[in-house]
């Protein structure tokens, strides 16, 4: 098992995940535009993409991370946005490997910390986040408000 940072050079692996992910997520299957969206995400630093690798060389999972700014901590955090694991790779521990990865690599970067969300339904999700220590917020609503489409 490897852990990586995706590059260009990767790009065909990770957006065959990420359409999966989105699949997961009712949407339409669409690779090319899924390879599109990835590849200006690197190419324009929007976001860090961390790749799993089994012990085949074979990407099951990834994560996606958002870099922003907490005005009260005056630090950067990052929003976990994307993370997958392949159907066939599940129940292997590789999200948990994943998520701990990323803690360590961005505490020693000196982020203040990593949010995400997650579905109401998705069960075991939650339950790997709060097994890793994160914690529900329950000081805030968030609100949305869709512009355009």
């Amino acid at each position: 098992m490897q852990i990586i940072e995706c590059t260009l050079e990767q790009l065909n692996d990770v957006a065959t995940l990420f359409n999966q992910y989105r699949i997961f997520y009712e949407l339409p299957d669409d690779l090319e535009t899924s390879r599109d969206f990835l590849r200006a995400n690197l190419e324009n630093n929007r976001s860090r993409i961390f790749l799993l690798l089994d012990d085949d060389g074979q990407t099951v999972a990834f994560a996606q991370l958002y870099p922003a700014l907490c005005s009260l901590a005056m630090k950067r955090f990052y929003w976990l946005y994307d993370l997958f694991v392949a159907p066939q790779a599940r129940k292997s521990g590789h999200a948990r490997q994943l998520m701990n990865h990323l803690t360590t690599l961005l505490t020693a970067e000196g982020a203040d910390r990593i949010s995400l969300d997650t579905a109401t339904s998705n069960k075991a999700a939650q339950a790997l986040y709060e097994s890793l220590g994160y914690q529900r917020e329950g000081m805030f609503l968030t609100y949305h408000k869709y512009l355009g489409t």
